[in-house]
């Protein structure tokens, strides 16, 4: 399965599968061996992400993947690891309330949850630990 999402016009994933299991009811899809390609307002590739399987709800274009989902960013290798991670559509942002570890350039950063741009580029972490470069903590 292959399906291109996009809002107000503008390009923001290409979720691909190699099953799906479509539920009218409830609007969703249910997939295995699940692989997201999201994309910047310019269209171009920004980050993809792959775990074992996901839910797909295709009125709002949200997602959720569970099972080793790992996230990595085109520009520089940024790679974010999780066994849950979601995304909102009309946010345009990913999120997890469960253990991450995040590695970029010069940095590395573990945490309890965190949400985030599908780049990873702005990065706001609960319980955050980890050494080097700029994160965010949320207020408590």
């Amino acid at each position: 399965m292959t399906h291109e999402l996009t809002v107000d016009g503008i390009r923001r994933a290409r979720v691909r599968a190699d099953t799906a299991y479509f539920f009218q009811q409830t609007q969703t899809a249910e997939l295995r061996n699940v692989h997201v390609t999201f994309f910047t307002n310019a269209g171009e590739e920004s980050s993809e992400m792959t775990a074992r399987e996901g839910t797909y709800h295709w009125i709002t274009g949200d997602m959720e993947g569970r099972g080793n989902v790992v996230v990595v960013g085109k520009s520089d290798g940024r790679t974010l690891r999780s066994e849950v991670m979601r995304y909102k559509a009309l946010k345009n942002e990913v999120s997890s309330d469960l253990a991450f570890v995040f590695d970029g350039p010069g940095r590395h950063v573990e945490g309890d949850g965190f949400v985030s741009d599908p780049n990873f580029t702005d990065v706001t972490a609960t319980h955050p630990h980890g050494s080097g470069g700029k994160f965010s903590l949320p207020n408590q």
